[in-house]
């Protein structure tokens, strides 16, 4: 009797009660459905801050798909971050996973063929997009440099010690500039931990962007994780983190038929942005709109009014100590 090899990679989720539950299923479903040699891969979901528990439904669906569930309230004093769960479910992800690699995928994606190239070769330790410049820097002479320089201070390195890399949608030569809705690891690098901690120092140097934008994510965080660490990183091709939304500039139906992973961001939460994406994905993909269909629009309210309430005044909490956090900040782009 032949055996099967043992899986590889995990598939990394962190959820929350509300509207993640309701996009971490589906993205775990549609991996289950259209994930090919890697539908049945083992997926690790994590809960790392403080807030209402998931519903029994939720609880259910994990157990029938088989995913793994942990709930551990890291006790980070910068919660109040949005992006700081995805440092810190990287972190749990590094930890507890049982597979040499971890992928990490945002909730509001879908994966519609099998996502092969997100599997690190033996020479990689990561692998991430870069796909246009956003914030990025070209060099000395970018207005934008004097934040990436401070925020290297902070770090206590040299600007210079992050690779260049061309952007793939703009191609544009840039300092590291990372889209972290979806990549790759190899555990026992230490990125998860290296992550938060470089989060912590991001928020802790009072470094901000700019009045519009003070803290553009986490993905600036985890350029210098990566260059701290000297991983062997890959720039991993959009296909595997593709922008579909009706707000996505260079959405193009050629290339999305072309995607492994299509990035839907808050377009299936409501009934317009619902139909957007059914029509345009039924040009390319009938058999994944087809599927789609039924589970949308997606349920924003999951947990009824108790869990909305204590997810309200978290919410509330949380923007308090983010405005306060910004009154100390220093911009470093004034536009």
């Amino acid at each position: 009797m032949q055996m099967n090899p043992p899986p590889t990679a995990t598939f990394l989720f962190c959820i929350e009660s509300g509207i993640l539950e309701s996009q971490t299923l589906l993205a775990i479903e549609c991996l289950r459905q259209f994930g090919g040699s890697q539908a049945q891969a083992p997926v690790l979901a994590v809960t790392p801050r403080r807030g209402p528990s998931l519903t029994l439904f939720t609880y259910r669906r994990f157990d029938e798909l088989g995913v793994r569930y942990i709930r551990e309230d890291q006790r980070n004093s910068s919660e109040w971050f949005t992006y700081m769960n995805k440092g810190l479910a990287a972190k749990l992800g590094d930890e507890l996973a049982k597979t040499e690699q971890v992928i990490w995928l945002d909730s509001d994606v879908l994966v519609v063929s099998s996502p092969e190239p997100l599997l690190l070769q033996p020479n990689e330790d990561f692998a991430c997009g870069a796909i246009n410049k956003n914030v990025g820097s070209t060099g000395p002479e970018d207005p934008f440099d004097a934040y990436w320089r401070a925020l290297a201070d902070a770090y206590q390195t040299s600007v210079d010690n992050l690779p260049w890399v061309v952007t793939q949608r703009d191609n544009q030569r840039v300092r590291l500039r990372l889209h972290s809705g979806v990549y790759s690891f190899r555990r026992g690098r230490g990125i998860g931990a290296r992550f938060v901690n470089d989060l912590e120092t991001m928020l802790g140097s009072r470094v901000a962007f700019s009045r519009k934008l003070p803290q553009p994510g986490d993905d600036v965080a985890l350029a210098f994780s990566v260059a701290e660490l000297k991983l062997r990183w890959r720039n991993l091709s959009q296909l595997c983190n593709y922008q579909m939304a009706p707000s996505s500039p260079s959405y193009s139906r050629d290339e999305a038929r072309q995607a492994h992973i299509l990035h839907y961001h808050h377009t299936l939460s409501s009934e317009s942005g619902s139909d957007w994406f059914l029509n345009e994905l039924r040009t390319f993909r009938p058999d994944v709109a087809a599927w789609l269909k039924p589970r949308l629009p997606l349920n924003r309210r999951a947990g009824g009014l108790l869990r909305l309430a204590e997810r309200r005044l978290l919410r509330m909490v949380r923007s308090n100590h983010r405005r306060k956090h910004e009154a100390q900040c220093r911009f470093m782009v004034h536009e």
